[in-house]
């Protein structure tokens, strides 16, 4: 009887080694040899799943995206709008262990992106999706009243771009878990004000 193999447990292997890889040793240590000693997988494997150096790498930036959305969607949701959309905030940032360690391969790729166009369209794809979380979330904010000194968009970019500064700030160690925690709390106030409070 054929063995049956569980591919969605063979892609998030792949994609614990490709990751630990890009950690350790950046982009350039990515290649079908690394990544066989260190998955255990034979580079005939790995090639049944990703032909080539290019392939690894554009898996790897794929599943950034991935696990961002899984772990926005696991979030629980309230009557309490406000908390609930800085729930969400807060899992984009590092302040986990999992949450580190996608956004150091992240921060691989965009540092990559500098220089390589494919790299910078890939980056550019997962950071075009969030936004659209984003400004999604602003949109519903504004047709609710909460929303008096910006437009959807405006606010999207402004939040983002705080995300991603206190993001690299986390990875640096430049500033604690709770002080970004208090920061974008503090930010998302001063954009949202709920009409039924005045």
């Amino acid at each position: 009887m054929p063995r049956i193999v569980d591919h969605d447990q063979r892609r998030a292997e792949l994609t614990e080694a490709v990751w630990s890889l890009i950690r350790e040793q950046g982009l350039a240590g990515v290649t079908i040899r690394n990544l066989s000693e260190r998955s255990g997988w034979s580079s005939g494997a790995i090639r049944h799943y990703l032909p080539n150096r290019e392939a690894i790498l554009n898996f790897a930036a794929q599943q950034i995206g991935e696990r961002a959305w899984q772990r926005l969607q696991a979030i629980p949701t309230s009557d309490d709008l406000f908390q609930d959309f800085l729930n969400r905030l807060e899992v984009t940032l590092p302040l986990d262990e999992e949450g580190r360690v996608w956004l150091e391969v992240w921060l691989a790729f965009v540092g990559a992106a500098v220089s390589d166009q494919d790299f910078a369209d890939a980056q550019g794809v997962l950071y075009r999706d969030l936004n659209a979380v984003f400004v999604e979330a602003f949109s519903g904010f504004a047709q609710r009243g909460w929303l008096p000194a910006s437009d959807p968009q405006a606010a999207a970019t402004e939040i983002h771009a705080l995300l991603d500064g206190l993001s690299v700030h986390l990875l640096l160690h430049q500033i604690t878990p709770q002080q970004a925690r208090t920061t974008l709390q503090v930010a998302l106030s001063r954009m949202l004000i709920d009409p039924g409070s005045a």
